[in-house]
């Protein structure tokens, strides 16, 4: 057994070990740029051809071996607590949404700010939900159906560009984002830490654009409407951000934004029992490429890492 743990620590370097990571970026960065798509090439096909690679070129014995060993590094530990937080994530976000948080931050923010400081209210919304829900693409998701730019007459370039930018805000520094979770597991540091270093570099930024925004709306006319502001709909994101900040323990944070959300939707009438239960299978559904793309580049770094990669 010494013999063996041993020769998984120690492996000479080997640059062709690192032929799996050059078959992902052709198979779907150089296909997809050529065709000019990016959805041309599904990055869960790509992993899977560059997994094969890696299992058919390592120097593991058997077949049978090198996919045993392939199964080993998908479900190693780090990898298998990812996956349960992008499970509870997507449970979490979807949730919240069908409970009405999305709108009910929205008129949040409008009422902090005077009508005519509208995109600079819209951005510091996607910068909350982004940070809350932590992702840029599901922040661009929840606020694209509120319709805001049909509502007010701003232009759509304008009021796309504000909820992208806040929604960039937010993906980095949530500590339930994809890339916080998988940046700190594998480099063994705290989540607070990284959070206190991108903070630095992402609020000064984030504060000169809301003034960018507030000289650039100033003056626009708002149509917009807001509703009745709703804070215990705003609860479960608040809650979630806090302790997450607060160093408690990010499962435990999901779960709880999970059940408050819930109560929250169940009381306010945004859905039965039935329509809880939908929301969260539909969240974690949402985030069936995500995991299988977790497992599969689990498989094939542990791969690339035993053959000197």
């Amino acid at each position: 057994m010494t013999d063996l743990n041993s020769s998984r620590l120690h492996h000479a370097p080997n640059p062709w070990a690192l032929t799996p990571l050059v078959v992902f970026l052709l198979s779907y960065l150089v296909v997809s740029i050529i065709a000019g798509d990016f959805y041309k090439m599904p990055i869960t096909v790509a992993f899977v051809i560059a997994s094969v690679v890696a299992i058919a070129m390592s120097k593991g014995g058997k077949i049978s071996n090198r996919i045993e060993q392939f199964c080993r590094g998908a479900a190693n530990s780090n990898i298998m607590l990812m996956v349960l937080i992008f499970i509870l994530a997507g449970a979490f976000a979807q949730t919240a949404k069908a409970m009405g948080a999305v709108d009910a931050t929205v008129n949040l923010a409008m009422s902090i700010l005077p009508g005519n400081l509208l995109a600079a209210g819209i951005f510091l919304a996607a910068c909350f939900i982004s940070i809350s829900v932590g992702t840029s693409v599901g922040t661009i998701v929840a606020l694209a159906p509120v319709g805001i730019a049909d509502k007010t007459g701003m232009p759509d370039a304008l009021m796309l560009g504000v909820v992208v930018s806040g929604a960039m805000f937010g993906d980095n520094l949530s500590f339930i984002s994809d890339t916080t979770i998988v940046a700190t597991r594998t480099q063994g540091c705290n989540m607070n830490d990284k959070f206190k270093v991108n903070i630095r570099i992402a609020l000064p930024i984030a504060i000169l654009t809301g003034l960018l925004y507030v000289l650039i709306g100033n003056g626009v006319g708002s149509g917009y409407e807001t509703g009745p502001i709703e804070w215990i709909k705003v609860l479960p994101y608040l809650v979630v951000l806090v302790t997450a900040i607060c160093g408690v323990n990010v499962m435990m944070v999901l779960i709880a934004g999970i059940i408050l959300s819930g109560i929250v939707g169940l009381l306010t009438g945004g859905f039965d029992i039935w329509g809880w239960n939908a929301s969260m299978g539909l969240g974690i559904t949402n985030m069936g490429e995500l995991i299988i793309v977790t497992l599969l580049a689990g498989g094939m770094l542990e791969m690339i890492r035993y053959n000197g990669g």
